[in-house]
């Protein structure tokens, strides 16, 4: 249990500190207007390439640790996808 709660710790601490270094590269460049500009067709790039991950994730079967992953990241590729095609305020 503690393993367990040590890896979500560290992918929490992960997430959170890509998060701060690409949203301080983005917002100094400029290229948060390029990707904001882009974010339809990036977003449709990004299910795609989720939904093929989840497919061959599904494939390898979810007893596989290769296999389990490989639909995890696939999912989250495909919300992030989702999440760039919706509407903007």
């Amino acid at each position: 249990m503690l393993r367990g709660a040590g890896l979500v710790l560290f992918g929490v601490g992960l997430t959170w500190l890509l998060t701060v270094v690409l949203g301080r590269a983005v917002s100094r460049h400029g290229f948060a207007f390029w990707v904001w500009d882009r974010s339809g067709s990036i977003g449709r790039v990004l299910i795609a390439v989720g939904f093929g991950l989840a497919v061959i994730g599904l494939a390898q079967g979810a007893a596989s640790a290769s296999g389990s992953s490989l639909l995890l990241f696939g999912a989250l590729l495909g919300m992030a996808g989702i999440w760039l095609i919706l509407p903007g305020p």
